[in-house]
């Protein structure tokens, strides 16, 4: 998987540096700025249930971002050039997921506690245009 801070490219994945104490963790999911994430889209959370399977889609304009916050969780990503990724995601050790446009992606949770994930997307939702194609990741 591409490991780096470069937007240009179909997807990537970047290790996140956690901060740890006797109070917990922190980490920095995203960083407008320094990671030069595009401004004006929306953040959203979503959960993925014991042994189910979401995304399995690309978006044409849209790129996101996300990392899994709590629980574990398989990643699969196709690129339009027929590149494929089966990494694992898990909370105690963050990564930033990239998924440019045209780039399949879905998570599946094959444990038994459900999975959450923040996300960021460069655009809206917009109901009269979803930009989204249903398309198995892998």
């Amino acid at each position: 998987m591409i490991r780096k801070k470069s937007w240009d490219m179909a997807c990537g994945i970047e290790d996140l540096e956690v901060h740890s104490d006797d109070r917990g963790i922190l980490y920095e999911a995203l960083r407008f700025s320094s990671q030069a994430i595009p401004q004006g889209g929306q953040i959203y959370v979503y959960t993925v249930a014991p042994g189910a399977r979401r995304g399995d889609h690309f978006h044409q304009h849209k790129s996101e971002w996300f990392t899994c916050v709590s629980g574990q969780l398989r990643l699969l990503m196709k690129t339009k050039d027929g590149d494929r990724f089966d990494e694992q995601l898990d909370s105690d050790s963050p990564r930033l997921v990239f998924a440019g446009p045209g780039t399949s992606h879905a998570v599946v949770n094959e444990t038994e506690k459900e999975a959450v994930i923040i996300a960021y997307a460069s655009k809206e939702f917009d109901s009269a245009d979803p930009d989204t194609i249903m398309e198995l990741a892998n």
